[in-house]
């Protein structure tokens, strides 16, 4: 029997609760942004809420 390759994705997905204070949603949104990009906020694999494993398609548009 031949054997065929396939690429496979392997998706992560990791997510955290952060409590922030603002007048504002988007304010709120703001700060969170800016801590995360400042890397104040770590996400590791405690943070961890599943993988998937999905037939690897590339998504970009043939010009």
């Amino acid at each position: 029997m031949n054997k065929v390759e396939f690429e496979i994705e392997v998706k992560e997905e990791l997510a955290k609760v952060v409590t922030v204070k603002a007048e504002t949603l988007g304010e709120a949104i703001d700060k969170v942004m800016e801590q995360y990009y400042g890397e104040k906020i770590i996400l590791s694999e405690s943070d961890m809420k599943g993988v998937e494993f999905l037939p690897y398609e590339d998504k970009e548009i043939a010009r």
